[in-house]
């Protein structure tokens, strides 16, 4: 046990030092809060009793943050300065996140990229893909785990099981990926476009998505030119190891045969969090109608040869591409 504690002294177990090397390895940046909820969810219904909400954060994140520092310990993660909230962020060095490839079961080419900036701006738009992933896996806490808890946090905590499930795992999701229009996957050109998220959950329907997330900060026409790059990647043809040319992406991602597929390119989709001052809303409006000549209909023979979109149905996802 003293040799345990000497090579680890925050007490972290191999299972939370996985934990923190998986979710870093698919986030690059992220708060020990974010480690916590995604891996271990049960311990947000724990700690309920604690005087304030500071405290029972705390209280939740400790294990996890004791598993961050014994992974830097050992030269695997460093600090990244801290969010524009107050809360320490933390990321992989090159020798962490090769350990991660490995913990997810990827080639480094497929870890991608690190966040621009990461924690010295604040960090405001990597927590924000970090959150945008969170939700869409909403992830649900072992009853077991918190059966001796107070009633209040087992039911809440039961409401969250009970609650529709969400789309894949962690290992469906990568961040920060690039897709060249030129070079290579690992080398990519100037001008190639970068995925905020990739979402790959074929078992739920989804066999590939692209997901570009927006603090409503950013002006509309810089958005819109993201979509730009976007079809020019996904137009890029490539030889596949069968030595059939076909679009690059389909040389890395499995998706249906185009006609069998809603496009012959996966969807892209454009998430707002209302963190901005620009309005979600009005975010939509100008992104579609700068982005109008990538989704609008076509007609041809009399047929339409794209169903166009409505971003004026009331939500505030955007366009695909």
């Amino acid at each position: 046990m003293a040799g345990k504690r000497e090579a680890n002294e925050a007490g972290s177990s191999n299972a939370l030092r996985a934990d923190v090397l998986r979710v870093l390895g698919v986030f690059k940046v992220a708060t020990a809060d974010q480690i916590q909820r995604l891996s271990s969810p049960h311990l947000t219904y724990r700690h309920t009793t604690k005087p304030t909400s500071a405290k029972r954060k705390e209280a939740r994140t400790a294990s996890h943050r004791g598993a961050v520092n014994d992974l830097r310990r050992h030269g695997l993660a460093v600090d990244g300065g801290r969010t524009r909230g107050g809360e320490e962020v933390r990321l992989l060095t090159k020798d962490g996140l090769a350990a991660a490839a490995i913990d997810l079961d990827r080639e480094p080419e497929e870890m991608g990229g690190m966040p621009k900036s990461a924690g010295r701006s604040g960090a405001s738009h990597p927590m924000t893909v970090n959150e945008t992933v969170i939700a869409l896996i909403r992830p649900k806490p072992d009853l077991d785990l918190v059966a001796g808890e107070p009633a209040e946090a087992r039911v809440t905590a039961r409401a969250a099981v009970d609650a529709p499930d969400g789309i894949g795992t962690l290992t469906s999701y990568a961040t920060e990926v690039a897709l060249p229009v030129k070079g290579t996957w690992k080398n990519p050109a100037i001008g190639s476009a970068r995925a905020d998220i990739v979402l790959t959950a074929p078992e739920a329907g989804v066999p590939l998505l692209f997901i570009e997330a927006d603090n409503c900060t950013e002006e509309a026409v810089l958005i819109a030119r993201k979509f730009d790059k976007y079809m020019r990647f996904f137009q890029r043809m490539e030889k596949d190891t069968d030595g059939i040319e076909k679009p690059m992406w389909r040389t890395r991602w499995s998706a249906p045969a185009g006609e069998q597929y809603e496009r012959v390119h996966p969807p892209v989709l454009l998430v707002f969090h209302q963190v901005g001052k620009r309005s979600a809303q009005s975010q939509t409006d100008k992104v579609a109608d700068l982005t109008r000549d990538h989704w609008q209909g076509r007609w041809w023979r009399g047929l339409s040869l794209l169903r166009p979109l409505h971003p004026d149905r009331g939500d505030h996802a955007g366009p695909a591409a």
